[in-house]
């Protein structure tokens, strides 16, 4: 099995799509955006609005706003943290000046501002912090689960929050090795964010058979990275097999107008 890495001079368009979730009929929070971003310098502030909803046509809501920390696991799920537990946190820098606790009636919407000030010192090169806001029903409603039995809802929503200094922008991933996992069927690609802000995008990946001649695209794989990331992404061929000698060649664009990182990956498969 034999692996080549390299760098690619290309052109592509990033396009990634944000979803938020909603909660069941019966009981029901929606928050927007799902993400939010402040670009502020050191010492200044600046404040960004959210809309909650309450889509419940029965159940008033009585809502509690919290923050805490994230981040990505290796394999790009979130993980979540209490407040101010990484180094690269900002959930200490906002603030409600509306207050943390808001009541809504059914199919009231209220925007709600959101503060952020941010120190006169940080650690030097510390372009990016990131944060998690919580929304959090208080005032659990009875309802039943698929079983029948008596239950209490509540929903929670938690929106992510990110910083970035005004230093430029500096976009940079490494791929670091690629394999295929005969017992899982997948391919596994290891890639760092070496740069300073976060960075997402769509790995490309194209399957050629050299004893047959058939080449295989798959469908884009997204990924979102923040800085100092280490990643592996699990790439499923999308079928089994079929005997014979392969190259399978991936790309990653995240939107660099003339950088594609890409990798190829010599193998057999019997």
């Amino acid at each position: 099995m034999k692996v080549r890495i390299y760098i690619i001079l290309a052109l592509f368009t990033l396009l990634f799509i944000a979803t938020t979730n909603i909660a069941s009929a019966q009981v029901g929070l929606s928050v927007s955006p799902p993400r939010v971003y402040y670009s502020i310098a050191e010492g200044e502030s600046g404040t960004q609005n959210l809309l909650i909803n309450n889509i419940s046509k029965d159940h008033p809501l009585d809502l509690a706003i919290t923050f805490g920390d994230w981040e990505y696991d290796e394999y790009g799920n979130n993980v979540m943290f209490p407040p101010d537990s990484l180094e690269n946190s900002c959930a200490s820098w906002l603030s409600l000046p509306e207050g943390t606790y808001i009541t809504l009636q059914p199919g009231e919407s209220r925007e709600v501002e959101v503060m952020m000030n941010v120190p006169r010192v940080i650690p030097s090169g510390d372009n990016v912090q990131t944060a998690m806001l919580y929304v959090t029903q208080m005032n659990p409603v009875d309802g039943v689960d698929a079983q029948g039995a008596a239950i209490r809802i509540n929903v929670r929503q938690g929106i992510k929050i990110y910083r970035k200094g005004l230093v430029g922008e500096r976009r940079a991933l490494e791929i670091t090795d690629m394999t295929f996992n005969r017992e899982s069927n997948n391919f596994v690609l290891a890639f760092n964010n070496n740069g300073n802000i976060w960075t997402d995008g769509v790995i490309k990946t194209t399957i050629f058979n050299r004893t047959t001649g058939k080449e295989t695209s798959l469908s884009d794989t997204p990924f979102f990275t923040m800085p100092g990331n280490v990643r592996k992404v699990m790439i499923s061929p999308g079928e089994t097999l079929e005997k014979g000698e392969y190259i399978a060649t991936v790309m990653l664009d995240y939107g660099d107008e003339t950088i594609l990182e890409a990798a190829e990956l010599e193998f057999r498969y019997e």
